[in-house]
């Protein structure tokens, strides 16, 4: 927490980043750290899993585009918390993807272990576009 100027013992909701001067919201620190963990554990997850079905076809070309995209998700959850441009919408994008794939399969698959991953990525999108509390 930061201390506001001219005031004694007040904090903002806002954390600043040593290395960069950016200032950022506790919530959104939050939401890209789940959106890294999302795609972290997914990531492994899907080689994992897909490794005990055995590894056809379909099966390296999943893994080949969940790993894309679970790299796509830890440089936006970097950039995000680097406090990069492109970071939130960014974040934003990869927690709504997580959602539509956690509703696919359990709609598909009725595969009820992605309900984890659909509940985080909401959690991450809420934290996220939260607007500043002032």
């Amino acid at each position: 927490m930061t201390t506001t100027p001219g005031t004694t013992g007040t904090t903002t909701d806002l954390t600043t980043d040593p290395t960069t001067g950016h200032r950022r919201r506790p919530a959104a620190v939050v939401g890209s750290v789940l959106v890294a963990l999302i795609a972290a554990v997914g990531g492994y997850g899907a080689i994992y899993f897909t490794g005990l079905e055995g590894w056809d076809g379909i099966g390296v070309s999943f893994v080949v585009a969940y790993e894309f995209l679970s790299l796509i998700g830890l440089l936006a959850a970097v950039a995000h918390l680097r406090g990069h441009r492109l970071g939130r919408p960014a974040v934003i994008l990869y927690a709504t993807w997580i959602i539509y794939f956690t509703l696919y399969k359990l709609i598909t698959f009725q595969e009820l272990q992605a309900i984890p991953f659909g509940v985080l990525a909401a959690i991450a999108l809420a934290c996220v576009i939260r607007p500043p509390a002032r």
